[in-house]
Formats: C-alpha cells, structure tokens, sequence
C-alpha cells in the first residue's frame, strides 16, 4: 500500500505534497480511526501555511464526527503534555519541526500524549486511502469546544520540575535563540518566571524564519555563538522549528552536539533516582558519550531504530525513565512521552546550578567524540535494494550491525548508513575519537553507499537494454 506517513507524521512542501485537502483527509481519516465524538486538541508552529492546515484537519475531523479543541500556537512538547492532562482523546501537531519554511506536516498523537505508532499511521493510512469512505448525517457532525490558553498552567509545571530558588540565586546570564519558530510563545514568560538575566534573540514568531533556518545547527546559530562570547553568558540555548530539541553553546562560545545535551540532561535526571531500574533509550545514531554516560549513573543503555514513536515504544516495553536521539530531542518518563526542549533547557541550568561548575566544565567529565553527518540523493524506490547491498557487502573488518540500516562498528569509532524516512537522500553519520578519523569514515562510508548505488543501478540499466 502506498505510504503517507514517514518517521514520524506526514511532512511536505506545502500546496506540493502537502495540501489543504490532504490535511483535511487525513483529518478526516483520523476521526474514522478514533470514531464519533472523540475529542482532538491541536497545535500548530509559527509557519505562515500552519493555521491554514490547523482549520484543514479540524474541519476534515470534525466532518469525521470528531469534536476539536483549538491550543493555537504552541510547541510540540506543550501539545502532548496537554492532551492527558485535559484527558481529550488524541492531539495533531501542525509542524515540519526542523525543516525549511516551505515545508510543514501533521504529526498525530494518542491519548497518553505519546506520538501514533507505526500500527495506528497504519490504520489511518488505511482510512485515508479507502475507495468507499463513510459519510455521515448532518446530524452527527463534530465542533470546535472553545479554544483554550494552556500555556500559564504549562509553565507552571515546568518551573516545578527544578530548583527556582537555587536557579534565581545563581544568577544566571543566558542567551536564548527561538529562532522565530514555537518556543517564543514559552520562553520569554518562562525564564522571566524564574528570573533568569535573558538576552532574548528570535523571540517573536516568525513564520518566514528570516533570521536563522529552524534547524539549530551551528552555522544557523553564529549570532547566538557571537553573543555569548560578547556578554560572558553562561551559555547559550537554542531550540528547533516547534521546540522539542535544544542544542547548548557552552560559556566558551563551543557548540555542544545534541547528543551532548541529551547526555547531560540523561545524568541530571538519573543522578539521584533511587528505587527504580535507570534504564535509558535512545537509537542506533547517538554517540557512545550515552554508553559512558550510563556507566557513570549505573544505567543500561537500551539501543532501538530511530524516530521518536520507536523510541517511546521501547521505553514503555523496558520501563525506561528517560530516551532521547543525537538531535537534542529528550523523552522523559513521567513528564511526556514527547521530546521535551523547554524542560531539557531547565535541568541543564538546573544541574548547572547544582553542581556550581560551568557548562564547559559539566561537559568536559565525559569522553569527547566528533562526528561528521553526510548523506548523498537516493530516490525512494532506491533505498531499499540500496540498504541491502550494503549489508551484503559490508567490510569485514568492521562489527556489522542491522537494528536499523548499517552500522559498521570498528574498534575507534563507527559508521552508521541508513535511508532517511522523510527526504529522499541516503545519510551516512560517522563518530570516532578524533576529526580526523570521523571524516575518514563517513568518506569510507559515502563511497560504499555510492558504489553500491552505481552498481544497482548500472545493472537495471543493462536489464532494460
């Protein structure tokens, strides 16, 4: 059957791929799957083209006999936090998180707050693409309940998540970029809550992402970099397009990888806990800095595929209290089972604070790794054949592993060679414990994936001659 939903959700170029219509199918999918009067909150990021999918899908939901409950512009991690706590059936989030503005998408999310699994996509897709959809009577149409501001209570408990007394009287200078993406609407009332000295950079909503590209990269973020240095802050933080990731720049003005957040962030949540197994989750793309990490804390690294719906799956399966990805994303047990930039943000002042010592000294007590990220075009149909030449004829003088893709692993470092799920390129990921042996593997890497590509498709090509 023909897919709609990638990793996670259904992203695409909007009025392309992504269309008023689709959304309001996929909508109307939706409230077949949940069934008549089943409540759905939705959240929408700052892109230009996001209200005008959020009222596509509301009106595809409540045509379904679906009643929808409007949360406005909010981040992600607030939606999913939400929704349990309004005890509503399900969430959809407006947003293409990271990627270009021309790009948004619809992420859809259960009653618990967690992210549909692949099964539940799997039953919309179903409804989506039935020939004989059900229409109903006027009569059994759904309604818009009166939208609702969830931002104060929000804030609220995040605020309860840390020491406020401790953090105000550190007396923190932060800078913070939103980069005009989700996190404007939170940040600002949020760190003036706590009192924290903020140098606010991006943070107004800004649908055209003028200012920086919502993915935090480090060439996004020279500005945030810049400022830091030139105030002596205590760091910099800086989150994606709808702001369930977080990446830091440390007091020296060095821009931490996201693993390095979820890192720190996985030793102040498990630090202290007593009583209950520290199981932590993350997938088969994060830096070994999390095996060292849990071997500090004495917690078992539990490795899954990558996308945040597998992720939270394992977690629930093994009991895990925290997960997250290489991205800054971080799942935390009890909180939400969404990827979480504004309480990450917190515990990593929080521990900061705690432990009196810089961002830079916090970072440097575990081992430091490089890594370089790659990829080459591949079109969809490719990936597949593409993945399992490569796994017939991986090296054999590296440790061969295929929880997801192909990661070669050899005694200073690894490759990992998967397809992307949402773009139409082949991704080769590197790590090693110097630059130079990082960029060595993932050319070693680029140039198995090219050549295998080359011969699949030079033998298609004498098939059809």
């Amino acid at each position: 059957m023909t897919r709609l939903f990638g990793t996670q959700g259904f992203r695409g170029i909007v009025n392309e791929s992504l269309t008023a219509t689709v959304a309001q199918n996929v909508g109307l999918a939706m409230a077949h799957h949940l069934g008549l009067e089943k409540v759905v909150g939705i959240g929408w990021d700052t892109r230009i083209s996001s209200e005008m999918l959020a009222s596509s899908v509301s009106a595809g939901l409540m045509s379904g006999g679906c009643n929808v409950q409007l949360l406005g512009l909010v981040p992600t991690p607030l939606l999913s936090f939400a929704i349990p706590q309004l005890e509503i059936n399900a969430g959809v989030m407006v947003t293409a998180s990271h990627n270009p503005p021309e790009f948004n998408g619809l992420k859809l999310w259960g009653s618990d707050g967690a992210s549909y699994t692949s099964e539940m996509e799997r039953a919309v897709e179903n409804h989506y693409f039935s020939t004989e959809k059900p229409k109903l009577s006027w009569q059994h149409y759904g309604s818009l309940i009166p939208a609702i501001d969830f931002r104060p209570h929000y804030i609220e408990k995040l605020v309860s998540q840390v020491d406020a007394r401790r953090l105000k009287n550190h007396k923190f200078t932060v800078v913070a970029d939103c980069g005009g993406g989700a996190a404007s609407v939170v940040v600002p009332e949020l760190f003036k809550t706590l009192g924290l000295s903020t140098e606010l950079l991006f943070c107004e909503p800004d649908g055209l992402f003028k200012n920086r590209l919502p993915e935090p990269k480090e060439q996004q973020l020279s500005q945030l970099i810049q400022r830091v240095k030139e105030t002596n802050a205590d760091l910099g933080i800086a989150w994606d397009g709808d702001a369930d990731r977080v990446v830091l720049i440390s007091n020296t003005g060095r821009y931490l990888m996201g693993d390095r957040t979820f890192a720190l962030a996985t030793f102040r949540w498990l630090r202290d806990l007593k009583g209950k197994p520290k199981r932590i989750v993350s997938q088969v793309a994060t830096s070994d800095v999390l095996f060292d990490v849990a071997q500090t804390v004495e917690a078992e690294l539990v490795i899954t595929q990558v996308g945040e719906p597998n992720i939270v799956q394992k977690m629930k399966q093994v009991d895990a209290v925290i997960g997250g990805e290489e991205n800054g994303g971080v799942i935390y047990r009890g909180w939400s089972w969404a990827r979480e930039g504004m309480l990450t943000a917190l515990l990593i002042l929080d521990l900061i604070a705690s432990e009196n010592q810089t961002l830079e000294e916090l970072d440097q007590q575990f081992p430091t790794y490089y890594q370089v990220k790659a990829s080459l075009s591949c079109e969809n149909t490719m990936k597949p054949p593409l993945l399992k030449h490569i796994a017939a004829r991986a090296p054999t003088d590296a440790e061969c592993e295929t929880l997801d893709g192909v990661k070669l692993r050899y005694s200073d470092g690894w490759i990992l060679l998967r397809p992307s799920g949402t773009e139409p390129i082949f991704r080769v990921f590197a790590e090693a414990q110097t630059k130079s042996r990082a960029q060595t593997l993932v050319e070693k890497g680029l140039k198995l994936a090219q050549d295998a590509l080359d011969e699949i498709r030079s033998r298609k090509k004498s098939k059809k001659g």
